[in-house]
């Protein structure tokens, strides 16, 4: 990009983990970069990183209609990647409406000014694996989308609006949806990978709310932002599409477990509560139509987790 004009790339809820991840990556790629988040905490992976500083940052609620409309009509951005969301599912099992209003009016605000701007070349929408609900089969793009629990359904309503604005209105809109994510920089200590790192700094049981037989796959987070990296560079080709991005790394939380205590030489303490509501028994995304195009991941649950969990040791015992 030397000697061109840098193009603008507008990432929501770019401060949180993935979004931290992206944008670290967009900025190497220089590119210049617009987040807006609702979070401003020193401790995260984006303000550790100072991104905040090499970045136009705004805070910003999704929800508030006029204030996305407002701050989008002052742009001109060459490419939108909406991450913004509610993402923690025991907290949408808790407060249903927070969730269904951040992620499904949140996306729709977000499309909507979008369908404003002039130029636009691409926008990304993070869907989820949750999208597609419940079924004893792995997921290609074309299963149905069929959430019931309110995180889910939040996704598959997410995924469906997205994909109303690209074939109603035209709109180079471009659909994600991820397996689970994990790395450096997720400080939700109720996921699996950041609770485990926890339990073994802290000395303190992992607790498991389901019964430890869930299968699911797991993505490294700078495996994700290279996905994201990778949709936006062949927007113009791959625009009105959903994508599935996986791994070779599938398993159930107790085989998980047996994994990070072989590779760290840790003894993992744990409980088994059980406790899980209506959640999604077993996930596995085919993503040989993404691969087909030439993306695949680069990194292993075993060669980054001890990456990962120095990252975790140096966070929690500051």
């Amino acid at each position: 990009m030397e000697g061109m004009v840098k193009k603008t790339v507008v990432v929501t809820g770019g401060a949180g983990f993935i979004g931290a991840h992206l944008v670290e990556l967009l900025l190497k790629k220089r590119y210049s970069v617009v987040v807006i988040d609702i979070q401003k905490s020193a401790k995260t992976y984006f303000f550790n990183k100072f991104l905040d500083k090499k970045t136009r940052y705004e805070i910003l609620d999704i929800r508030k209609r006029t204030t996305v409309n407002k701050f989008f009509s002052s742009l001109h951005p060459n490419f939108v990647i909406h991450l913004a969301a509610q993402p923690i599912v025991q907290d949408a099992y808790n407060n249903p409406y927070n969730v269904f209003e951040t992620n499904i009016m949140g996306t729709v605000n977000i499309l909507e000014a979008c369908r404003k701007l002039k130029g636009l070349e691409g926008v990304i929408v993070a869907s989820s694996d949750k999208a597609y609900g419940k079924t004893t089969k792995e997921y290609t793009e074309e299963s149905s989308l069929n959430g019931d629990h309110p995180y889910d359904v939040s996704k598959s309503a997410t995924d469906l609006i997205a994909q109303t604005y690209a074939k109603t209105y035209g709109m180079p809109v471009i659909i994600t949806r991820f397996g689970n994510v994990y790395g450096e920089g997720d400080l939700h200590f109720d996921r699996i990978v950041p609770g485990i790192c926890k339990s073994i700094i802290t000395k303190k049981p992992l607790q498991i709310r389901s019964d430890g037989t869930y299968i699911r796959d797991y993505v490294y987070v700078k495996d994700v932002a290279m996905g994201y990296y990778f949709l936006m560079k062949l927007s113009n080709r791959l625009k009105g599409q959903a994508y599935n991005f996986s791994s070779k790394d599938t398993w159930s939380v107790l085989t998980l477990l047996k994994k990070t205590s072989q590779v760290l030489k840790k003894d993992i303490k744990y409980l088994i509560n059980n406790t899980a509501k209506n959640e999604i028994q077993y996930q596995h995304l085919n993503d040989s139509k993404i691969r087909k195009i030439g993306w695949k991941e680069k990194h292993t649950f075993i060669s980054v987790m001890p990456g990962i969990y120095r990252w975790y040791k140096k966070a929690i015992e500051q």
